[in-house]
């Protein structure tokens, strides 16, 4: 049964205020730098880690029937107070296939937009096993939400990934108002490895007059390429995304001789700033927490506005499951984030 406007409207505002309240009472977990807890993993993900390692490893398997046959049965509730609708995005050698999120409001004004690519290591990953995410995302923003299917690997390497996002952004930027958003107010955005391509297209489109994303938002982002950190040593097994699995993604993605590319690896890139406001989660938990909060320092040095939120007891790819409260608030932090950077009310 649909809700009225009024309806749904008391919903956003009873679910932000729900978030600030939580946060200001469990903040001991959410922290601005990144760190582990010294209490260990939070609740629920024992359960959620069991169920992934009582599946053999990705590795063992080609990256065709993964994509088939390994299913999340932890994802978040259903939304049916947004509307979806499935379009391709014209795009050389291959057009992709995107979908839309759009809030249930009046649809004659302008609407901002968050232009979002998922992660999977540029092996994994599709529209729909983010799809009920990305509805939540939508309904407790306000925001368009835009998920984009780029081309995965090892059937497109590398840099065709970042080839597809660039043209995918530059086309619904162009066509900003024949699919009714503003494209004063367009972010860009995702997790893992598709943060790494939207970082990477910011860093690549900073100086542009005509068009540049206003707002990233970086979910435990991947980039720092094949280089090893702290946190890549500490947490290499035993969890989500282990040593052998990131290894599995790269070597289906990248070329030794490519690896240093800053298209790949960020960190190697040579000028950070007039890059846009940014978010970037990080868990306390994941091989990738130290080079998200390695950029997150770049940007700072560049005076980049930055905000930066560490979930200390949080596995790489906590978001996705949403049987977890951590998933939960994070998806309403990020909801926030949005509201915030697009200036709704």
């Amino acid at each position: 049964m649909m809700l009225s406007k009024k309806a749904i409207e008391n919903s956003k505002k009873t679910q932000d205020e729900k978030v600030l309240r939580h946060q200001t009472s469990v903040g001991e977990n959410v922290l601005r730098t990144a760190s582990a807890s010294s209490s260990g993993l939070g609740d629920g993900a024992e359960e959620v880690l069991s169920y992934i390692h009582s599946l053999p490893p990705a590795y063992n398997f080609e990256p065709a029937f993964v994509r088939e046959y390994r299913k999340n049965p932890f994802e978040h509730d259903d939304v049916t107070q947004i509307m979806k609708q499935d379009i391709t995005i014209p795009c050389e050698p291959l057009a992709l296939a995107a979908r839309i999120y759009r809030p249930v409001t009046e649809q004659t004004k302008l609407h901002p937009a968050l232009i979002y690519f998922h992660g999977g290591g540029f092996v994994l990953g599709s529209i729909e096993s983010y799809d009920k995410l990305l509805a939540q995302l939508c309904f407790q923003s306000n925001v368009v939400i835009i998920s984009v299917a780029y081309r995965l690997a090892p059937e497109t390497v590398f840099p065709g990934a970042v080839e597809d996002v660039q043209q995918a952004t530059d086309w619904i930027a162009k066509n900003a108002k024949s699919l009714q958003l503003d494209a004063t107010r367009l972010a860009i955005g995702g997790d893992s490895a598709g943060a790494n391509l939207a970082t990477v297209y910011c860093l690549s489109n900073k100086n542009r007059t005509d068009f540049k994303a206003n707002f990233q938002l970086l979910i435990y982002p991947s980039i720092a390429g094949n280089e090893t950190t702290p946190s890549r040593k500490e947490f290499s097994e035993n969890l989500l995304l282990t040593k052998e699995l990131l290894k599995w993604f790269h070597q289906h993605y990248i070329s030794k001789e490519q690896e240093n590319d800053p298209r790949f690896n960020v960190l190697n890139a040579e000028d950070y700033r007039f890059l846009p406001p940014t978010f970037v989660i990080t868990a306390g938990f994941d091989p990738l927490r130290d080079e998200g909060q390695m950029y997150v320092n770049k940007l700072i040095e560049s005076s980049v506005t930055v905000k930066h939120a560490c979930y200390s007891d949080m596995f790489h790819g906590f978001i996705n499951y949403g049987v977890l409260q951590q998933a939960k608030d994070a998806v309403a932090e990020c909801a926030l984030a949005l509201k915030i950077a697009m200036n709704i009310k």
